[in-house]
């Protein structure tokens, strides 16, 4: 990178990029699904619609195999027909509820995730996480796996009056670490991570690990950087320090 000021803090996406929550996210899914006699969703095939959030995880399932209509990728949104909107909403209702009550039974850190975050702490290099996900569901799941205890701010969907890809977020979660904006680097696994990132003035980076199509063109996205593995952060920052 040219003319940035050197790495001062980082910031984490959630979901795909600090934990591998797809476990939990779907088996909830899965769960709701079942109570109307519906087929599971495979983890592999959803993995790159979770980013978007559970309306398009059960949105992509419902078009592929209840309507049996072409479906498109993430980020497109599968819009459910008129005919199957109750049916859609009760499965949300139930898929939102079963999760609230189990979110971390199967979720846990990347693999390499937490050796990275021992090294920002014995730096002294403060993280913090800015996610879409709703308070209701990040209270809960980060205090199962003591992230309340570690992270220097969590910053959910509705702390502030935007989320990601407004740049909203992620300034807020830079003024809560006490990191200017321009000294803070986001990690993400979805394209509006990048965008939120770059329109906060941030240095940005791509989690390939995360929950990413095999047809996603990351390059389009803008980032400086990629990660293939969360290990490669640490020598990033060294490079940007």
């Amino acid at each position: 990178m040219l003319s940035r000021p050197p790495v001062g803090g980082v910031l984490f996406d959630l979901d795909g990029t600090l934990l591998d929550t797809a476990p939990d996210l779907v088996a909830a899914a899965n769960q709701a699904l079942a109570t109307e006699g519906l087929p599971p969703c495979p983890i592999e095939e959803i993995k790159p619609h979770i980013s978007g959030g559970a309306r398009t995880i059960l949105g992509y399932w419902l078009v592929k195999a209840v309507e049996q209509r072409p479906v498109a990728s993430y980020p497109s949104v599968n819009q459910v027909g008129t005919a199957y909107q109750p049916l859609f909403e009760r499965l949300l209702e139930s898929m939102l509820a079963y999760y609230a009550d189990n979110p971390a039974r199967r979720t846990g850190y990347f693999d390499g995730m937490e050796a990275a975050l021992d090294a920002l702490d014995a730096r002294g290099l403060p993280w913090g996480i800015v996610t879409n996900k709703h308070s209701r569901f990040t209270t809960p799941l980060a205090e199962a796996l003591h992230l309340n205890r570690r992270a220097g701010c969590i910053v959910s969907g509705d702390t502030t009056a935007e989320s990601k890809p407004h740049p909203l977020p992620l300034l807020e979660a830079s003024q809560r670490l006490g990191v200017r904006a321009e000294c803070c680097v986001y990690v993400g696994d979805a394209a509006r991570d990048i965008e939120a990132g770059r329109r906060a003035g941030m240095a940005t980076l791509a989690a390939l690990y995360g929950y990413i199509a095999d047809d996603e063109d990351v390059d389009a996205w803008g980032a400086d950087a990629t990660l293939s593995h969360p290990a490669d952060l640490l020598p990033w920052i060294e490079v940007n320090q």
